[in-house]
């Protein structure tokens, strides 16, 4: 079976399983990446942006039994906002890697200022290094966003927070997905979130890029990986949203 892994660390306690039991074949990639190789049918499962799960829904089944989630901080999805961009903001230069975190900026720009700004997918190498250019503003998430240091001349926002401020809601960012008629069941989810959940300490410690505290807070406390309803209230909100706006 090949599982669709996204290569980043706030996934590492719902994929952990799937790398180390037998049976299955881990593809690692970004989340826009992965979607794209399971619409071609060159996975049987993936975790791919939340986002995706509904533009997709006819030839995609998905769960939420999981999923990347977070309450009022993310940390992983940042908007780096240029102090030239007082009002909205005329283009934003976008991750490439993740669909459901442009969405949700477009939607908050949106509920703020009542237009959809244009966004400019690009790879993170690029963007970090506009920014310490200081050209336009920006989107980054996963371990991109969680590596990259303050730039001089940049308001950070952090995405789930501006969420649940703007809303009162949280978020989902990734659920897993696979083709129609492929059944999965549920269990097997928990599972290996289970798995993961245990083995956390670990993934903690083998992360060297960040301080151990960091990690720590950040996939201890800062996200979570079994929707509350609030979560799934938020998600309903965001799709809401986006299919007003066109997105899905």
């Amino acid at each position: 079976m090949k599982i669709g892994i996204v290569k980043h660390l706030n996934a590492r306690p719902l994929t952990l399983y799937f790398e180390r039991t037998s049976g299955y074949l881990p593809v690692y990639e970004n989340p826009s990446v992965l979607i794209e190789l399971l619409k071609q049918g060159e996975l049987d499962c993936a975790l791919v942006s939340s986002i995706e799960c509904e533009r997709n829904h006819e030839t995609l089944d998905y769960t939420k039994v999981v999923g990347v989630c977070a309450r009022d901080v993310v940390r992983s999805v940042l908007f780096f906002r240029h102090e030239k961009d007082t009002g909205m903001p005329q283009v934003v230069y976008t991750d490439k890697g993740s669909r459901s975190s442009v969405a949700l900026l477009q939607c908050l720009l949106y509920r703020e200022f009542g237009k959809i700004v244009e966004v400019v997918p690009t790879p993170a190498s690029e963007i970090s290094q506009m920014m310490l250019d200081g050209i336009g503003s920006h989107l980054l998430f996963g371990d991109h966003a969680l590596l990259q240091t303050p730039v001089p001349g940049y308001q950070v926002v952090d995405l789930a927070e501006w969420w649940n401020r703007s809303t009162g809601l949280y978020f989902c960012f990734a659920f897993w997905a696979f083709p129609k008629g492929k059944v999965w069941d549920d269990r097997l989810f928990l599972t290996a979130l289970e798995y993961g959940l245990k083995e956390l300490d670990s993934i903690i410690k083998e992360e060297k890029r960040l301080p151990i505290a960091v990690t720590d807070r950040y996939l201890k406390q800062e996200l979570h990986y079994i929707p509350e309803q609030k979560n799934l209230d938020g998600f309903d909100l965001f799709i809401k949203t986006a299919k007003e706006l066109n997105l899905v």
